[in-house]
């Protein structure tokens, strides 16, 4: 992700990610759970753009606001609140970044939605993340990405990874990264169904369903062997290990999981799973043009909203 100047403007485009791998380890003492996952940022991208409605006047700095720009088929989404909202991560990262660095918080952003909502695709991560981009660039606080991490693990899990580069092993919560560079490009067909799914609802269910490693994902690879099957290109291979462990859990509250799973398993593609705690899915394609002939095929289907991707490289 990076910031761009336009004018007296800032913008920048955040991507989606697509989780390849998702282990829950345990709980831990805050509440949340030990998680081992491989996230890879996708070309889908939600746009924030950072402006001055002031027109430069030091005098007469606007409050901090947002506007929210919905560029979906809503028909074929969860119905969300897209509307602008005060506890918008945006707003809360902004607002943090600028109580943290002693400054004001003004100017206008823009946020223009393009990844669907309570998909598990991270779009809510994202944009928080490129708000501390822009805002720390706007405002002329010039902390690195380091720095920034340190606020953006404050606000959620999945944040610190949107401001690094390309695919990583997020361990802890998911702050922990280990950077993956020997990834090929990957493309992607991704499903996302008319019923989203709330990351608490998912974890609550998997905790209910006291769901063990034997009984959700018997005998399946680890994180390391999966990287070992892309590292060799043999992408068949990686396909059978990619992993989700909260993908039962899913699919007890929404039978679209199972749904999309099945569809996916027919299209010929070397693997396919739901990406975080969904409601998203996707199938790793065998090429591009694979991708885009499996997405005709899928559009007229009744799936929910139908898309064609691949790994930021």
């Amino acid at each position: 992700m990076v910031p761009l100047r336009v004018g007296s403007a800032w913008e920048v485009n955040a991507p989606a990610k697509l989780n390849l791998y998702l282990d829950v380890l345990g709980p831990r003492a805050d509440g949340f759970h030990d998680l081992e996952t491989l996230m890879v940022p996708v070309q889908t991208y939600d746009q924030l753009r950072w402006s001055d409605p002031s027109g430069g006047s030091a005098l007469s700095r606007s409050p901090l606001s947002l506007r929210v720009h919905a560029s979906l088929n809503r028909d074929l989404l969860p119905k969300a609140n897209l509307g602008s909202d005060a506890e918008n991560l945006v707003v809360r990262a902004a607002k943090r970044l600028a109580e943290v660095a002693g400054v004001d918080p003004w100017g206008s952003f823009d946020l223009f939605k393009r990844i669907p909502v309570q998909s598990g695709m991270g779009g809510g991560s994202s944009d928080a993340a490129a708000a501390l981009l822009l805002a720390n660039e706007a405002w002329g606080i010039g902390y690195s990405r380091e720095r920034l991490s340190t606020i953006a693990v404050e606000l959620g899990s999945d944040i610190p990874f949107f401001l690094s580069h390309g695919a990583a092993i997020c361990r802890g919560r998911g702050e922990r990264l280990e950077p993956v560079s020997r990834l090929p490009k990957l493309h992607f067909v991704v499903v996302q169904p008319p019923a989203g799914l709330s990351t608490a609802h998912v974890f609550g269910q998997w905790k209910q369903q006291k769901i063990s490693a034997e009984e959700s994902q018997p005998n399946r690879a680890g994180v390391k062997d999966l990287l070992e099957s892309f590292s060799r290109g043999r992408l068949a291979e990686a396909g059978t290990r990619m992993m989700n462990r909260l993908e039962s859990a899913a699919a007890a509250l929404t039978p679209w999981i199972e749904r999309l799973r099945l569809a996916l398993s027919r299209c010929g593609a070397y693997g396919q799973l739901m990406t975080g705690s969904g409601s998203a899915c996707f199938a790793l394609m065998r090429s591009a043009s694979h991708a885009r002939s499996v997405a005709g095929q899928f559009s007229g289907m009744g799936l929910g909203r139908v898309c064609i991707t691949s790994s930021c490289v």
